[in-house]
């Protein structure tokens, strides 16, 4: 089976090193690396970007014009790529799982209605006969339908950060799944998270993607900082429901909810415990 595997990079060249080491060490697919470098200021990327070219054909590299950011060079990754499913992983991330992309590949391949197929485990898991479900992964590290991509396009680049979980919602909106395979090991410095410089777009990223979907859902007058916000888990309340009615703490939770009369609707109603995030949706009747 013939897969792209996609590494955006800036810098960091010791990483990129152990990030190139591993996937020539753990891939078994007939596959190809696709580095796409955002005007590194560090002279050393060159140096081992060529290296790992010199000993290895199947790794090609692509020097952007300008830096196009994080969002730009995964999108031109998967524009890039021409197999039928292409992996992504980040530049500081390190494939620990011999085989790992013939293993997520598999996931694609033997069910067509999974689009993405993660490691490490993810969100709000729901166990299926063949796979185990999740809301949504880890951005790290990835493997995508190509066909999906040609359907929705690629990441938003107006966010700033969440642009992963942003995708996902769309996957998801199309009528795709997604699942995660813990047996599958990757591991992660998360170099942009943890830098301090970073925060402030990454609280930006976030105020921008939740408007994003208000706007979608519930008009454009309603955003992340409305009394009356919707967020991720409205989003998602059906897949949601399922996940809550297996966890065992909450079984019977609405079995005898509580009936009141409301005179405006000249009837009664049952008031259904709906569970939330801790200090979100207080004084509300959601």
């Amino acid at each position: 089976m013939r897969i792209d595997i996609g590494i955006s990079n800036y810098n960091y060249p010791e990483k990129l090193d152990q990030c190139l080491r591993a996937l020539r060490r753990n891939c078994t697919s007939d596959w190809r690396v696709l580095v796409v470098d955002n005007q590194s200021t560090d002279p050393v990327v060159k140096d081992i970007i060529s290296m790992h070219m010199s000993e290895e054909p199947r790794i090609m590299v692509k020097y952007m014009e300008e830096n196009t950011g994080y969002v730009g060079a995964v999108n031109e990754i998967l524009a890039w790529a021409e197999t039928d499913y292409v992996g992504y992983v980040d530049n500081d991330a390190y494939v620990m799982t011999n085989g790992w992309d013939m293993q997520l590949a598999s996931h694609l391949a033997n069910n067509l209605e999974v689009a993405m197929a993660f490691p490490n485990g993810g969100a709000y898991p729901i166990p299926r006969s063949k796979y185990t479900e999740i809301l949504w992964g880890v951005g790290f590290c990835w493997m995508l339908k190509k066909q999906v991509y040609l359907r929705i396009g690629g990441f938003d680049p107006t966010i700033g950060h969440q642009e992963e979980v942003d995708y996902q919602t769309r996957v998801r909106l199309d009528g795709w799944k997604m699942v995660a395979d813990q047996t599958i090991q990757v591991n992660h410095d998360a170099n942009s998270t943890k830098n301090p410089a970073a925060q402030g777009r990454i609280n930006d990223g976030v105020v921008n993607w939740v408007n994003k979907w208000n706007k979608y859902f519930v008009g454009p007058n309603i955003t992340y900082h409305s009394p009356n916000v919707t967020r991720f888990e409205d989003w998602s309340a059906i897949y949601l429901e399922e996940w809550y009615s297996l966890q065992p703490e909450l079984q019977g939770l609405n079995d005898n909810p509580e009936t009141v009369y409301i005179a405006a609707l000249g009837r009664e109603v049952d008031l259904i415990k709906v569970p939330r995030w801790q200090n979100f949706y207080r004084g509300r009747i959601i």
